[in-house]
């Protein structure tokens, strides 16, 4: 992808490479670097984009929060922001494994190399994550805090679909997505366009996005997660069954959610149900006190332009951040 003009990455260098292949297909990753000198290791801020697990790119600036850049330059911190497989021409378990991938390369040598060939050489400290992402994407925040509780200092994620088990993902909905109704018909024609089986990691044309809608709309979101993962461990699909696991634990940093009240694509009370579930497992254990969901008036992506100086923002980020770069 062409590197976007946009305010939103003003005062960055973007390096970009591909983490991993899925046979012949690249998946990108992209380094969005702070360009202001710094001195030692820079924390890293790891970004999971949108797009329902079906639609969207690492660098779609429509879906990227003003705020994470915000929170990048304050803290020099770099936002490594990886592409993933997309469904339907993958599967949810290809995306989980694009995500332990993900999680290998960060740490491997190749990109401890590439950092340090950049016209400012730079080292990212890999005791210092931070995870984030908005919608799907937060799903997959959450979901790797979780699985690495021990190695990432604390998750933040915005109108997360934490729980794409429930109802409101598998039953056709009384309201469509922002108050367009999208006939279903897009869900086959969409569905028969795509080559089954093959990789796509990127894609930003608008049918998809439709797509994407009229699975919400009509409940068949969910069908399509669960296709191809027949023998997955449910863990690894679904938080809320990840957090019944005996022995869970949750980053030192605990688990930060944004959600809007009124938000037509992730329904807010799934994911009220979720931290609440959250609060109540980790009574008395590390990262308790970071557990915080802020309900705000708005649709799905009411954020996307809030800056990090709202108080409200950097209230309910506060001890993840903290812990964080600590």
């Amino acid at each position: 992808m062409t590197i976007p003009s946009s305010p939103k990455l003003d005062g960055f260098d973007i390096l970009q490479t591909n983490f991993k292949h899925a046979g012949d297909h690249p998946i990108r990753a992209d380094l969005v670097i702070p360009q202001k000198p710094h001195s030692g290791k820079r924390p890293v801020i790891l970004r999971f984009h949108s797009g329902g697990l079906v639609y969207g790119d690492s660098l779609f600036m429509d879906f990227w929060p003003h705020w994470l850049s915000d929170l990048a330059l304050v803290h020099n911190a770099i936002i490594i922001s990886p592409n993933y497989r997309l469904m339907p021409e993958g599967t949810s378990a290809q995306i989980y494994e694009d995500l332990g991938d993900i999680w290998s390369w960060l740490h491997s040598p190749s990109l401890k190399k590439l950092l340090a060939s950049h016209s400012a050489p730079t080292e990212i400290d890999l005791d210092r994550i931070l995870t984030a992402g908005e919608s799907a994407g937060g799903l997959l925040s959450i979901q790797l805090a979780l699985s690495h509780p021990a190695e990432i200092r604390a998750a933040t994620a915005a109108y997360p679909p934490v729980d794409i088990g429930s109802d409101d993902y598998k039953l056709p909905r009384e309201k469509p997505c922002f108050g367009t109704h999208v006939p279903e018909s897009v869900i086959k024609a969409e569905e028969n366009a795509a080559t089954i089986g093959t990789a796509e990691s990127s894609i930003l044309a608008q049918s998809r996005l439709v797509y994407m809608l009229a699975a919400l709309e009509h409940g068949t979101l969910n069908d399509l997660y669960e296709k191809g993962a027949e023998g997955v461990p449910r863990s690894v699909l679904y938080p809320m069954v990840k957090l019944e696991e005996p022995g869970v634990e949750i980053p030192v940093g605990g688990i930060a959610v944004i959600q809007g009240q009124q938000d037509s694509v992730v329904p807010a009370g799934g994911v009220e149900k979720f931290m609440g579930r959250v609060q109540e497992i980790t009574a008395g254990k590390a990262g308790n006190e970071g557990v915080v969901l802020a309900l705000r008036d708005g649709e799905h992506g009411f954020d996307l332009d809030v800056r990090y100086n709202e108080d409200w923002l950097k209230d309910t980020f506060k001890f993840a951040v903290d812990a964080w770069v600590k």
